[in-house]
């Protein structure tokens, strides 16, 4: 195995290295010898498209032609007819027909046919762009991108020709983007030249007419932006006003509510007092929730009294990895109704009982919303009982979470509301159903983050974070190479987080044993203590097992077109 890593590693290397060459390798060589657009303007400010283009491919075969046509600007595209060589061309994906794909915004073309190389094809398309003569102050005006803006071929020469209709009076020059080389007006119409265009070199033609001699009303799309300028301040004010009452009243009421600092607690060296791992992990934690750490504090704790067996095993394969392996004994006597119904959860799924469950079997088992729901209730329910949760408090909780989730509701039945009146109102009026869904998720954290605990849940709750500082290594819980302790504390280590860190610093300072209530494989095949090493394996394995549970005036500048353009 040692002597081909070296090929092996060379080979990867040689693939990677392939893999980056083959853009490069795969580029066809193909150019535009011309590209040509022909525009005819209509009266109420709609166009008249007709694009050709004529290719010359190199070497390699090539079997399709794209264009792609943004709408942007525009009040919809309507695809008229496509030809090859001047052969007007059917529907269809079969080579002889064009395709027509709805992409977001844009609208593609593709030209079929079949495989050719070293020739020359002439491509053309004719389309209507609604909408796109635009009103400005004391003027009408067209704007359109005479060439794809994206294209990954040279283009030899590029021409045009705009004609526009008897109404329509020009005021001024056109404008170009690039100067053309050739300009010249007859009658009713201009036509200009430029050779050559590199790639993605893009070009602009901007008209200016006397006003509404082109178009007598704005398009669709200038006024939808007209309105959204009006009406912005309008909601953007509402929203606003919204979001500062919303989000502050809710964190008013979180300071308010604010439960007031029991004052400073040293480290304590040992567990403040009996309480059960479970319930201690979750009298710590952020809102008393029971996360996936006091979930497996209590397996770990009824291993240590007897009540489960946990073996570690190292499974085979390329890549070796750990499976856990818990098995029911007897229940104990003096079991709490949590671990009842977590003995209950871990050992019966839609089959029926089972005598034994591995951490990746137990994912899928608390993957239940139901199981989970459960679970936490019986926890809740031991503090109660134990006079660490405050009944008001829980109520105050649930009210404003329930409030909040209400709110994010509304939201999402303004964003229908909203999008239904976008002729009306304008798009600004989202800013509304967003201040609202911004209100509720704040009205979510603020009621999670409220502390159901009562004053006695937080004067045993900052004992117990004492503790947790002691065994995250702030104090002699850090250098502790005392078994005994190991075997009482490990399950508390476990519900607050810092296991897997506390036996890692313990490995370090020479400690060999892990608890004598957990058995890994040893080397001779057989089951037997686990050591510090297979600790750290089975606690790794439990915490991955919890990682699976569960503008300008109008909005009108810039110019109309472009989109991309290619072949292959």
């Amino acid at each position: 195995m040692c002597v081909r890593r070296p090929a092996i590693l060379a080979g990867i290397i040689a693939a990677v290295i392939t893999a980056a060459a083959v853009p490069a390798i795969a580029a066809k060589s193909y150019r535009a010898e011309r590209f040509h657009s022909r525009i005819v303007v209509e009266p109420g400010g709609s166009i008249l498209v007709t694009e050709t283009v004529r290719f010359e491919f190199g070497p390699d075969s090539f079997t399709y032609v794209f264009r792609d046509l943004p709408t942007r600007k525009t009040d919809g595209l309507t695809i008229l007819s496509a030809t090859m060589d001047g052969v007007p061309m059917e529907r269809g994906k079969a080579p002889g027909q064009f395709e027509l794909k709805r992409e977001g915004s844009r609208r593609r073309i593709v030209w079929h046919f079949a495989a050719t190389s070293n020739t020359a094809h002439v491509f053309s398309v004719t389309y209507r762009a609604a909408g796109v003569v635009w009103q400005d102050a004391g003027r009408d005006v067209l704007a359109w991108t005479l060439l794809p803006t994206k294209h990954d071929y040279a283009i030899a020469c590029g021409s045009g020709e705009v004609e526009y209709p008897d109404s329509a009076q020009l005021l001024g020059d056109t404008r170009f983007s690039i100067p053309p080389q050739e300009f010249q007006v007859e009658g009713r119409a201009v036509r200009f030249l430029r050779c050559p265009f590199e790639r993605n070199d893009t070009w602009v033609v901007e008209m200016d007419f006397a006003p509404r001699t082109v178009a007598s009303v704005p398009p669709a799309w200038q006024q939808r932006s007209i309105r959204n300028k009006e009406t912005l301040p309008l909601f953007l004010g509402l929203g606003g006003l919204i979001l500062l009452a919303g989000v502050g009243g809710f964190v008013l009421f979180a300071l308010q509510h604010r439960h007031g600092s029991q004052g400073s607690v040293g480290l304590v060296a040992s567990p403040p007092d009996p309480l059960l791992p479970a319930l201690a992990g979750t009298l710590v934690a952020t809102g008393a929730q029971t996360g996936w750490t006091s979930v497996l504090a209590a397996i770990m704790d009824l291993a240590r009294r007897g009540a489960l067996t946990i073996q570690g095993v190292d499974k085979g394969g390329l890549f070796k990895s750990h499976e856990v392996r818990i098995s029911r004994g007897p229940t104990p006597v003096d079991a709490a109704p949590h671990e009842r119904v977590l003995l209950e959860l871990l050992f019966t799924d839609k089959h029926g009982s089972r005598p034994s469950v591995t951490f990746s079997e137990l994912a899928k088992t608390f993957a239940s919303s139901r199981r989970w729901k459960r679970l936490r209730e019986a926890v809740a329910s031991d503090l109660r009982a134990a006079r660490l949760l405050d009944g008001d408090r829980e109520r105050t909780r649930g009210r404003v979470t329930v409030v909040g989730l209400m709110l994010i509701i509304l939201a999402i039945a303004g964003f229908a509301a909203a999008v239904a009146l976008f002729d009306r109102l304008g798009e600004p009026v989202l800013t509304i159903p967003i201040a609202l869904l911004a209100v509720g998720i704040t009205g979510m954290i603020v009621g999670v983050s409220l502390s159901p605990l009562s004053e006695d849940g937080h004067r045993r709750a900052e004992r117990w974070r004492a503790f947790k500082r002691t065994l995250g290594g702030e104090g002699d819980g850090g250098s502790l190479p005392h078994t005994d302790r190991v075997e009482q504390w490990l399950p508390y280590a476990v519900a607050f987080g810092t296991a897997l860190a506390w036996m890692k610093r313990l490995q370090k300072q020479g400690m060999t044993m892990g608890p004598s209530w957990l058995s890994a494989m040893t080397r001779e095949g057989a089951h037997g203590p686990a050591n510090i090493g297979a600790t750290v394996a089975i606690l790794s394995s439990g915490s991955s097992a919890g990682a699976h549970a569960g503008g300008h005036a109008g909005g009108a500048s810039g110019a109309a077109g472009g989109g991309a353009s290619g072949a292959g």
